[in-house]
């Protein structure tokens, strides 16, 4: 029998799913982060190849036994990124055929199956991708974490910060934020967030991970976290319209599909996207993905097999 593997590479965590030529799911697994822009290649390299390893090993299946392996990744719409990712692979010991595509396009694949629609993704990072019967495609945001993310958990996070260090200084009020931020990341003052932001090798993962704190701070009554969040959900119907005016989705009935943890678990940024949504795209269902995008990849992988 043949088989394939799909895989979600996330900035957060990958998630892996091996399935039989008749769509069976044997297994499912999971590894670290998969942005090679964010993470560098050699450390994606590695949490790969220890991850399809593990995987083959625990179904008891040979890496020729996999005829198709499709990845959807953040950080690869580049012809010369989508070269690296195969490279990455190849080094894995995979040698037959490799799908390599945006983890919006596995995400909307598994999200609203073949038919038109649009996926959303606030995460770590955030992004919008669309299609239409047209065959016609259409991508918002997903510029990474120093260039947009717009409403995503790394947006929310470094404005939380950034309200600390105003706060801190005078400028704008106190906010219930600061001492929930500063008692997880165990420091003592709002200044020793330079050291956090600049020398502690925090990264994306680590900024992101505060957009709970403001969650919690905003269901304490904060007005500043407030602020931040109704922002952040804003920002996320801006990349929506975006791709749903272009694909001409807006007069008609479509499914909008969430992905990630601000949109689906942040009860702020949840209902005022929905709110938006539904004062300016009536016929636009917002719904939770149908599968999730490595069960995607698998789909894309069983098309090609």
């Amino acid at each position: 029998m043949n088989y394939v593997i799909g895989i979600d590479g996330g900035g957060t965590k990958t998630a892996l799913k091996l399935a039989d030529e008749s769509g069976k799911i044997i297994l499912s697994m999971e590894g670290g982060p998969c942005n090679i822009n964010s993470m560098g290649k050699e450390a994606v390299e590695k949490m790969l190849k220890e991850l399809i390893g593990a995987s083959l090993e625990k179904a008891k299946l040979t890496m020729e036994q996999i005829k198709v392996l499709c990845i959807g990744t953040a950080g690869v719409d580049r012809p010369s990124d989508k070269l690296i990712m195969e490279e990455i692979i190849r080094n894995s010991g995979f040698n037959n055929k490799t799908i390599i595509t945006n983890d919006a396009v596995t995400a909307l694949y598994g999200g609203v199956g073949g038919s038109e629609g649009v996926i959303l993704i606030s995460g770590t990072g955030s992004i919008c991708y669309g299609r239409n019967n047209e065959g016609d495609a259409k991508r918002a945001g997903g510029w990474g974490h120093l260039i947009g993310d717009e409403g995503s958990g790394y947006y929310i996070g470094i404005n939380a910060i950034n309200k600390i260090a105003r706060s801190f200084d005078g400028i704008e009020e106190k906010t219930i934020i600061t001492d929930l931020i500063l008692e997880h990341l165990k420091l003592e003052s709002a200044s020793d967030l330079i050291q956090f932001v600049y020398r502690s090798g925090a990264g994306k993962s680590e900024i992101a991970s505060l957009a709970k704190h403001v969650d919690e701070a905003y269901k304490q009554g904060d007005s500043i976290a407030e602020e931040i969040l109704l922002k952040a959900a804003f920002e996320l119907f801006l990349i929506s319209k975006a791709v749903i005016d272009n694909l001409k989705l807006n007069n008609k009935r479509a499914t909008l599909a969430v992905n990630g943890s601000v949109i689906e678990k942040n009860e702020c940024v949840s209902s005022e996207f929905k709110r938006l949504m539904k004062r300016n795209y009536p016929l636009v269902e917002v719904a939770r993905m149908k599968n999730d995008a490595a069960y995607g990849a698998v789909l894309m992988a069983l098309d090609e097999l």
